[in-house]
């Protein structure tokens, strides 16, 4: 895969697509959190992604990268996890996928390999509901939980 200084190049163009389409600009700020986005490990939290901006920019304000996340959501170049007992998680990755979490220490992966399949479709047309989103989170133990 083709990939330039930072982000791939496909997901880069993407991005900028949807910058454009939406009329926010690309700002530093925002390509700060996209690239402690995309060198995280897992799904972090903003509190997370804050701290991987600031070690770069250590005048970065929290707040700063809490309206990023925002902006970088409704634009959708991310997509947010909100799971209880756990602050919300920021991915880069907004198609559908199963994500596994640990019960113990938190840390989340995305599972590889497994698709959902016609599971969002059997869902829309079996409910009345408008569906906006589906998110699934299997919830186990991570090898390093397991050992201890």
């Amino acid at each position: 895969m083709e990939t330039t200084v930072g982000m791939s190049s496909v997901l880069e163009q993407d991005i900028r697509e949807k910058f454009r389409r939406s009329g926010y600009t690309l700002t530093s700020q925002r390509r700060a959190v996209l690239e402690a986005l995309k060198e995280a490990r897992g799904h972090p939290s903003a509190e997370d992604v804050y701290l991987t901006v600031k070690r770069k920019n250590p005048r970065v304000a929290l707040g700063t990268v809490y309206q990023a996340l925002s902006v970088l959501e409704e634009i959708g170049v991310v997509d947010s996890k909100h799971w209880s007992e756990s602050p919300t998680r920021y991915d880069l990755n907004v198609e559908p996928h199963l994500d596994i979490r640990c019960a113990r220490c938190g840390a989340v992966s995305e599972i590889p390999g497994v698709e959902l399949g016609e599971l969002e479709e059997n869902i829309r047309y079996n409910t009345p509901y408008e569906v906006k989103r589906t998110t699934i989170v299997v919830e186990g133990l991570c090898p390093s939980c397991r050992e201890a």
